[in-house]
């Protein structure tokens, strides 16, 4: 069968194939009429645009790389959704890769992005060297940081939230309901996490509450590991009243050992993640959270990747985007005398 050119698609229409590319790239200045007929012939014939052809022609594949943390994380799906809707609006596809948290698989994804020609970069939760991010700029490749800061160099895009008041929000709260021993689930070694794990023990030094490190877990990365972790930390120590999971991911795993233990929630132990997933407010009992809005970070970051392949010279002004996370109060912790 016969594969139907943009030639052939001039010789049906009576346009030339100038013509014919700028409807097919969208582009403005097409009168109506010319339009639907060009739209029509491609439709009937089944006409394909050579991406690979245009891409070695405009120096543009209109494909930007996503690296993300963990795509089982709900966290992530979301961040990639906003990323992903946001890229269609302006024409963009998106490729989407799972480091699992990886340094090593992220630099592959990395690599890997580079060589296939992405327009563009969004990296979210990598702990990439300083090296690799000054690696990535030689290259003149545009990139934004997610939920990942980086001050130097200067010109570095990036946009997170304020993760150490987030867990200061989280920690607070359990203190100022009177819980005095709290187990601390924390999770993979990237910014975000790092920092709340680091308002963890400032709010407890500053309120002169005693806790050691046995009171913050192993790094978990998903329900599974949590359940673990929090199964086994409550074989050993009977005397805490709340846990802090650092994501709602591994917050309804430490729920699942929690209620099999044949403890209440929030009458044996009060349970606060972060993240504010939408499965946290239909759980066996609402999780208490902390939201930050991973649609935004998704959405906001492609516009301003998308913007940067557009126009070279905004890219010379970084944006750096710090975002507040709030408390949502639900019914997963209560008052302790």
């Amino acid at each position: 069968m016969k594969t139907i050119t943009i030639k052939d698609i001039s010789q049906i229409t009576g346009f030339s194939p100038m013509t014919i590319s700028r409807v097919v790239n969208n582009e403005k200045h097409v009168k109506t009429e010319t339009r639907e007929k060009v739209t029509q012939a491609i439709k009937r014939y089944g006409y394909e645009p050579n991406y690979f052809a245009r891409s070695l022609k405009t120096k543009q594949s209109k494909t930007i790389g996503l690296i993300i943390g963990e795509i089982e994380n709900p966290y992530y799906s979301r961040l990639a959704k906003g990323v992903i809707d946001t890229a269609e609006q302006f024409d963009y596809n998106v490729m989407v890769c799972n480091s699992k948290y990886s340094p090593e698989r992220g630099e592959k994804y990395l690599n890997m992005l580079i060589k296939r020609g992405v327009d563009g970069l969004i990296i979210a939760t990598i702990d990439f060297s300083k090296d690799l991010i000054h690696n990535v700029k030689r290259k003149h490749i545009p990139f934004v940081l997610v939920t990942r800061r980086m001050d130097e160099p200067e010109d570095i895009n990036y946009i997170v939230a304020d993760d150490y008041y987030g867990g200061r929000l989280a920690a607070e709260h359990l203190v100022n309901l009177g819980h005095k021993r709290i187990y601390f689930l924390r999770t993979a070694e990237v910014l975000g996490a790092i920092e709340r794990v680091r308002a963890f023990k400032d709010v407890m030094c500053e309120h002169n509450i005693f806790f050691d490190e046995s009171y913050i877990s192993p790094i978990v990365t998903n329900a599974e590991e949590s359940y673990e972790a929090t199964k086994e930390f409550l074989k050993k120590r009977n005397d805490f009243t709340a846990v802090i999971a650092a994501n709602d991911f591994i917050a309804v795993g430490a729920m699942e050992a929690i209620f099999d233990a044949k403890l209440s929630i929030p009458d044996d132990i009060s349970l606060i993640g972060y993240d504010n997933l939408k499965i946290t407010s239909i759980l066996k009992v609402p999780l208490t959270t902390i939201d930050q809005p991973k649609l935004s970070f998704g959405k906001l970051s492609a516009e301003r990747l998308i913007e940067m392949i557009r126009d070279p010279e905004k890219a010379r002004v970084p944006q750096k985007v710090i975002m507040k996370p709030s408390l949502i109060q639900r019914a997963s912790c209560r008052h302790v005398p």
